[in-house]
């Protein structure tokens, strides 16, 4: 990897599903990294010590899934596919809760690096606000795409004096040129937008979908929506999921997206599409209950990487 200087990686403890554990990134490859920290709001309590969200999904998911080579029957053979797909874990981008420029730059910039070696990157967080650079380091596409699964739309321009908060996110990357549509679903019950942001969203382009909508017209029928050209980001919120099985978020919404769904809507999103990048935030270990929402997260994540091994 190149520029090195603007941030620094660390092993993890544990890899995601015990594979390879490396310091660059591989042509072909998907790289997975985790980012704790982005950008926190000036009345935020700081981050307890603990274990942090990218080790506890990696830990998580290794003990769910043992005998990786075995086979998956939501994948009819093993999840890679026999290793038709090489996937390698980055370790952590080293981040601090009073550091937000430095955070903002860290990911950014390990993002670019994995693009720039030929490999699909991919997020493991914590912060939600850890989406903006990470879409921010996407900018060698000329037209990306973004289906963002969230229970909200994340719309507004700020939170007090900060733009960049986890509020904000689809708002900052409506401002990327090279953005060129959304599709936000998952939405429900009550977050930080106003009827300011929701004629914003709207107003911009992007595809408001409901639980209640999607789920009327089949998640197949969501993805239909969404462009061919160009590149495909996906962005998960876990709060987009039902509560009762991803109960480690900031805040609890009844009336989720069940896992099902949610891997339906990433089968159909990928199918004909070229993935540019995933990212899975907001996931919270403190609040977590038997590792419930640890293991969900990196069965997702499992999810992406089973239908990329079977693309060729």
């Amino acid at each position: 990897m190149t520029a090195l200087a603007k941030y620094v990686l660390v092993p993890a403890s544990e890899t995601f599903l015990g594979l390879p554990a490396t310091a660059e990134a591989k042509r072909g490859s998907v790289a997975i990294f985790g980012a704790v920290h982005g950008t926190a709001y000036s009345d935020a309590n700081p981050e307890v010590s603990g274990t942090t969200a990218p080790d506890a999904v990696r830990r998580a998911i290794t003990a769910a899934s043992v005998h990786i080579d075995h086979w998956d029957f939501d994948f009819d053979g093993p999840l890679l596919s026999d290793g038709a797909l090489e996937v390698i874990d980055l370790g952590d981008v080293v981040t601090k809760p009073d550091d937000n420029a430095g955070n903002r730059a860290a990911i950014e910039a390990a993002t670019r690096d994995i693009r720039a070696a030929g490999a699909i990157p991919i997020l493991i967080g914590g912060d939600d606000s850890a989406a903006i650079p990470f879409m921010r380091g996407l900018s060698d596409l000329e037209t990306l795409h973004i289906l963002q699964i969230d229970a909200h739309i994340d719309w507004r321009d700020r939170i007090g004096d900060e733009p960049l908060g986890y509020s904000s996110t689809m708002r900052r990357a409506s401002e990327l040129p090279f953005v060129r549509s959304m599709t936000q679903v998952g939405i429900r019950a009550v977050g930080s937008a106003r009827l300011e942001e929701v004629d914003t969203a709207k107003a911009w382009g992007s595809r408001l979908v409901t639980v209640r909508q999607a789920r009327a017209v089949g998640m197949a029928e969501v993805a239909r929506a969404i462009p061919h050209d160009g590149a495909l980001l996906i962005h998960i919120d876990v709060d987009a999921l039902d509560p009762s099985i991803c109960p480690g978020v900031n805040a609890l919404s009844p009336g989720g997206l069940w896992l099902e769904e949610v891997t339906d809507l990433i089968a159909a999103a990928l199918a004909r599409r070229t993935l540019a990048g995933f990212s899975i935030v907001e996931f919270q270990p403190r609040n977590d209950i038997n590792g419930m929402t640890a293991t969900v997260v990196g069965r997702l994540i499992c999810h992406v990487l089973g239908h990329l091994a079977r693309k060729g």
